[in-house]
């Protein structure tokens, strides 16, 4: 499940997270027919483009899937405020959990919940 972390209207990704992102962006493309693929990475693959670049300095480690781990370090290099993600392990984390690695100031939504912030 895609993962995308929003701060002021901005949208970061890591070399990581790109890695990640593109890996499910081919098993989606796996299960779309011809004209779906092509449209799904019409949309797709220009939302990675405008993402902002980030390094991560410091891995965070409290989750028990390193790729999830991975959304959140990049969260904590960029000081994210969002991160908007279907991930039910993301969602359950606790902020109590996220205090702990320095994550006190980051909400994570689903991207239904997100855009109703939005409006």
């Amino acid at each position: 499940m895609p993962h995308v972390l929003a701060l002021q209207e901005e949208m970061w990704i890591s070399p990581e997270t790109e890695q990640e992102l593109l890996k499910v962006n081919q098993r989606i493309g796996k299960k779309l027919n011809g004209w779906q693929q092509i449209r799904w990475n019409q949309l797709f693959l220009p939302l990675i483009a405008q993402m902002e670049r980030a390094i991560v300095k410091h891995r965070v480690c409290i989750c028990r899937d390193l790729k999830d781990d991975a959304y959140l370090s990049l969260a904590r290099a960029v000081d994210a405020n969002f991160l908007v993600t279907g991930g039910k392990d993301l969602l359950s984390l606790s902020m109590a959990q996220l205090e702990t690695v320095g994550l006190a100031h980051l909400t994570i939504v689903s991207p239904r919940k997100f855009l109703g912030c939005l409006a």
